[in-house]
């Protein structure tokens, strides 16, 4: 009878090696990659034995308290008034306003003049807003602006009335507190 199927190879776990019956020198040939597949160890996953959880400090958020401070920026639309458009805005959210910068494209910008009894004159741009600065604290409002012209002009003063914008000027505020 002719042995079965079964008995004419066995796997030696302990060599991991196969032999044939009945011919225990013939073996396959071992590969170096499974002795280091045993070998191998895996990294320890998670914390390091002995650390601790440290507490984290509480954040106290108190909703009396009125003086919030939030940077907001804001994209101001073509053709709108940056000067009415960041008022609008601190009357709609009842805040008070400062203006750190701006940066965009401006068509005309209204100055105020230095002279006490002189009126407010309009430069016709285009202008490259280089900066815009300013509080608004209701009800009052001031604010102060530099541009640059075609022909590298600049423009600096406090604003007279409005700044229309040629193209969306970014605004960069800070709001400080609500009235």
């Amino acid at each position: 009878m002719f042995p079965s199927s079964s008995s004419l190879s066995s796997f030696d776990h302990s060599t991991g090696t196969d032999s044939v019956a009945g011919s225990p020198s013939l073996q396959k040939p071992s590969s170096s990659t499974t002795h280091h597949h045993h070998l191998s160890r895996k990294k320890k996953l998670g914390k390091p034995v002995g650390s601790k959880n440290k507490p984290k400090p509480v954040l106290v958020i108190d909703k009396a308290n009125k003086s919030v401070v939030k940077l907001v920026f804001n994209e101001v639309p073509e053709s709108y008034d940056v000067i009415r458009t960041i008022v609008k805005f601190a009357l709609h959210h009842q805040v008070s306003i400062i203006v750190l910068n701006a940066s965009g494209t401006v068509s005309n910008v209204t100055i105020r003049n230095s002279h006490y009894h002189a009126s407010p004159f309009t430069l016709y741009g285009p202008f490259k807003l280089i900066s815009l600065t300013g509080t608004y604290i209701h009800p009052r409002s001031s604010f102060g602006f530099s541009v640059s012209g075609i022909k590298e002009q600049c423009f600096i003063g406090g604003v007279g009335g409005k700044v229309v914008i040629e193209n969306g000027v970014m605004v960069a505020t800070v709001i400080v507190n609500k009235f």
